[in-house]
């Protein structure tokens, strides 16, 4: 597929486009009788297949709104491609604005891209600054070339937003910010639609859905798999055949029947495999599709430089923990006498593929903690936290807290990843750094940053405070700042990473909020990092500012 048809569908279905590339393809679509049935035809395509999937299509009401009979077949091409020019001409505003795609919808006589707006309320809400949200991130990149040409066009750790992605050969793995996880192979032809929802036109996808995720739906041209808390293969040819395989859990498949309005369906369970038949309408039970091997992630080192621990030392913090190394179970402070980090549960110094040994988190799978064995006085009236973490994961997860001696569930500093921005949809990578006094389980003053601590990335922290004003950086950036009520001198708390909370002889499978990841240089300071020390550090660890 060109350029420009592809820029333009993604501009139809919400997707942002660079400045001034709107107005170039509104002339092109204006002026190339070509481009513009290319246009139309792949639209009502694309609108017929959303409608098809649609949980509970209103047909009959449609019919009534639309004027159109039961037996009505798709418009002609003629049609569509007229319809289409008057809305262009009609409609002055931004190619993507919303205002232009519901004219465009209204006056398109290819009544599905109607349809779609009535039956399918759009998932992808803009962001306040008008950029579209983050629906994914690229989790994994084996050996992938793009149709673009571009090697590095969608590098680990890019977000993505809706888009066309068209992979030409070698593998990648996406991240959705639901929680579901998408490997595919080239070659493969994508349209990522909302964070629960892609359309496939070609390729070996396998899906993974945990829980809280459920509902992720894979559409094809002619039908559509919706993964119920599962793990399944799927395989869709570039003549809309579709093979279907359920690993774990269980799967919804439907097909849309040839010349009709009937949706037919199946529900499949572990085990089960399907071919759905576009021609004949038919599901068959079985496959000997050729699906997707299931893959493994593979978190990042993280590459300190060699001057990394010098360079903190010299700054003087009170306590230092490079995670790097345990004895029995202790990991050394490495100022003089300090206290030793303990591990608990299925926390543990492990060293990856390359590099060097981190502190291991397994999240739900084995949660664990970093905890003091004994209360720390708070470092006021100043104090700084700093470390660096790598999720494996969008959901909510807490990285440190400093909590209260007499109760470990009210918090006086709480520092976060994978959560919401009040009045926000679903997001990838926020941070939360959050202060309270006195110590609470609830309120209290928080920053949120910007979506960016995404996963299978490390990032560098500092949140920091003085008498109450707050300082958050990440990745050597400033992400905000506040003012809460300060905290007295000497106030003893209990230290914690890795969970919501912790005490010694907690239950490990009851704790919450577990990170899963892995983490490492953890910096406690009696005052406050400078804005240099900070970018500095971020530098020497590969992040941050040049």
């Amino acid at each position: 597929m060109e350029a420009d048809l592809r820029d333009a569908l993604v501009a139809w279905q919400g997707g942002e486009l660079p400045p001034g590339r709107e107005e170039e393809l509104r002339a092109r679509l204006g002026g190339d009788a070509d481009f513009r049935r290319a246009f139309a035809e792949e639209a009502w395509t694309l609108s017929l297949a959303r409608v098809a999937q649609a949980p509970a299509p209103r047909w009959l009401a449609l019919h009534e709104e639309l004027g159109l009979a039961p037996s009505a077949q798709a418009p002609a091409q003629e049609q569509r491609d007229a319809a289409l020019l008057t809305a262009l001409r009609r409609e002055a505003p931004r190619f993507v604005s919303v205002r232009w795609r519901r004219a465009a919808y209204g006056l398109m006589a290819a009544a599905a891209a109607l349809i779609l707006f009535v039956v399918i309320r759009p998932t992808r809400q803009a962001e306040a600054d008008g950029k579209s949200p983050i629906l994914a991130v690229v989790v994994q990149s084996e050996n992938a070339v793009w149709k673009s040409g571009e090697p590095e066009r969608f590098p680990v750790g890019a977000p993505l937003g809706a888009s066309r992605l068209e992979l030409v050969s070698g593998r990648a793995s996406l991240m959705f910010t639901s929680g579901a996880t998408l490997d595919f192979a080239g070659p493969a032809d994508i349209d990522l639609l909302a964070m629960d929802r892609v359309m496939c036109r070609e390729g070996r996808l396998r899906t993974k859905a945990p829980h809280g995720a459920e509902g992720f739906c894979v559409e094809t041209p002619h039908g559509s798999v919706t993964d119920l808390g599962t793990e399944l293969g799927i395989s869709v040819t570039k003549d809309g055949q579709t093979s279907v395989a359920v690993f774990e859990g269980r799967a919804e498949v439907s097909l849309q029947m040839a010349g009709q309005h009937g949706v037919r369906s199946a529900l499949l369970k572990a085990g089960d495999s399907a071919e759905l038949i576009p021609a004949t309408g038919e599901i068959r039970p079985e496959s000997e599709g050729d699906f997707l091997s299931a893959s493994t992630l593979h978190l990042p080192s993280l590459p300190v430089s060699s001057q990394y621990a010098e360079t903190i030392l010299a700054g003087k913090p009170r306590h230092y923990w490079r995670l790097d190394r345990e004895n029995d179970g202790a990991i050394p402070d490495e100022i003089g006498n300090g206290p030793s980090l303990r591990l608990a549960g299925g926390a543990r110094i492990e060293r990856g593929e390359t590099g060097r040994p981190n502190a291991r988190f397994s999240g739900n799978n084995a949660p664990g903690a970093l905890y003091l064995e004994a209360p720390l006085p708070m470092p006021a009236p100043s104090h700084a936290v700093e470390f660096w973490f790598v999720p494996e994961s969008t959901g909510l997860m807490s990285l440190g807290a400093l909590t209260s001696v007499e109760n470990e569930r009210r918090h006086l500093t709480l520092i976060e990843v994978g959560g919401n921005r009040p009045g926000h949809p679903p997001e990838a990578g926020v941070v939360r750094y959050l202060m309270r006094w006195p110590a609470s389980s609830r309120g209290g003053m928080n920053i949120y940053t910007l979506p960016g601590a995404f996963p299978c990335q490390w990032h560098h922290l500092v949140a920091q405070q003085a008498g109450g004003d707050m300082q958050l950086f990440i990745d050597g950036r400033s992400a905000g700042t506040a003012q809460a009520t300060a905290i007295p001198d000497g106030v003893a708390c209990t230290v914690h990473f890795g969970c919501l909370a912790y005490r010694v002889g907690d239950e490990q499978a009851k704790l919450e909020r577990v990170f899963s990841g892995c983490m490492a240089e953890i910096a406690i300071y009696d005052r406050l990092l400078t804005l240099e020390e900070v970018r500095e550090h971020a530098r020497l660890g590969g992040r941050g500012l040049p």
